[in-house]
C-alpha cells in the first residue's frame, strides 16, 4: 500500500487491504492530514483533497479489524498544537493486526466509473483554479506560522 491517504477514493478499502497483507502481529503505520477545525482552513481542506478527522482514521484502523490502535500528532518542531489557523498539521497512526487471516470488515465490490464522461473545460480549469488557491493556503499557513514561532517566546500562546 502507498501513497498518500488525502487522494485515495476509498481509504477504508486500503486500510483493510493493509490489515490483510500484514502477517499476525505485524503493525501497520500511516500517516496522513488531519481536518482542521478553523472553518477557512477547513474550507480550503475541504475543497483540495480529504483531510479525515483523528476520530476518523482510528474508526478505520479498528473497523478493519487492527488492535491497539494509537494515534500521535505529528508536525515539524516549531509548530506549537492547533492555533487559531486550526491545523493540526498531521498524524500517525499504527495499529496491530493480532491474527492471521483476512480483515473482519465485509466490504461490497469496488464501485468504478469506466465510463469516460465529457469534460467541460471550464469545469476543469475553475477545478485547477481552487486547486491552486487551496495550494497555496496550505503553503502560505505554516510559513506564517513558522515565522509567528520565531516572533513569540516559547510558552506564550500564537
Amino acid at each position: 500500500m502507498h501513497g498518500s491517504i488525502e487522494y485515495w477514493p476509498d481509504p477504508q478499502r486500503g486500510i483493510r487491504e493493509a490489515y490483510r497483507v500484514l502477517s499476525a502481529d505485524g503493525v501497520a503505520c500511516m500517516i496522513g492530514p488531519v481536518r482542521p477545525t478553523f472553518w477557512l482552513s477547513r474550507f480550503f481542506a475541504d475543497m483540495w483533497m480529504l483531510f479525515p478527522t483523528e476520530e476518523e482514521y482510528i474508526e478505520w484502523f479498528e473497523r478493519a479489524g487492527f488492535k491497539d490502535v494509537e494515534l500521535t500528532r505529528i508536525g515539524p518542531k516549531w509548530y506549537r498544537g492547533a492555533r487559531r489557523h486550526g491545523l493540526v498539521i498531521g498524524c500517525c497512526v499504527t495499529g496491530i493486526k493480532t491474527q492471521s487471516g483476512d480483515s473482519p470488515l465485509q466490504l461490497g465490490p469496488k464501485a468504478e466509473d469506466v465510463s469516460k464522461p465529457h469534460v467541460n473545460p471550464i469545469f476543469v480549469f475553475f477545478r485547477f483554479l481552487i486547486g491552486t488557491i487551496c495550494a497555496t493556503y496550505f503553503f502560505l499557513v505554516p510559513i506564517y506560522m513558522w515565522i509567528k514561532d520565531k516572533i513569540v517566546p516559547q510558552g506564550r500562546p500564537i
